[in-house]
């Protein structure tokens, strides 16, 4: 997930939700493992578009607001060479995944001919 933590943009796992109620108040939380911030030297060489993160695990556990989740991403696993750091598994971030895939097959329509002979147009599914 993509979470507005403070005034920054973060990138968090998310472990599990929970729905808290007291006394009058309700809240709903995520529990989150946050990455680490982006590399600089690939954030600049990349003009602000390759975030490049380690995975923090259960050293950066928190929990979070609902409200503040921006947007659903993946984050992929790659090992860039980043000079004057030793190769290590990162991940880099992809917004919207499979949203490409969905736009590129487009829909189907079935075509049903009626007994009168009309043609009959009916909604199909995304393949």
């Amino acid at each position: 997930m993509q979470i507005l933590l403070g005034d920054e943009s973060r990138i968090a796992e998310v472990r599990f939700f929970v729905y808290l109620r007291r006394e009058a108040e309700e809240i709903a939380l995520a529990l989150v493992s946050l990455y680490s911030k982006p590399d600089p030297t690939l954030l600049s060489l990349s003009v602000n578009t390759l975030w490049s993160c380690r995975y923090q695990g259960d050293m950066e556990l928190r929990f979070i607001d609902v409200k503040t989740i921006q947007a659903v991403v993946s984050m992929v696993p790659h090992t860039p060479v980043i000079q004057g750091q030793p190769a290590e598994e990162r991940f880099f971030l992809v917004e919207k995944p499979g949203l490409d895939m969905a736009v590129m097959a487009g829909t189907e329509e079935d075509i049903q001919r009626e007994e009168a002979g009309d043609v009959v147009r009916t909604p199909g599914t995304v393949r």
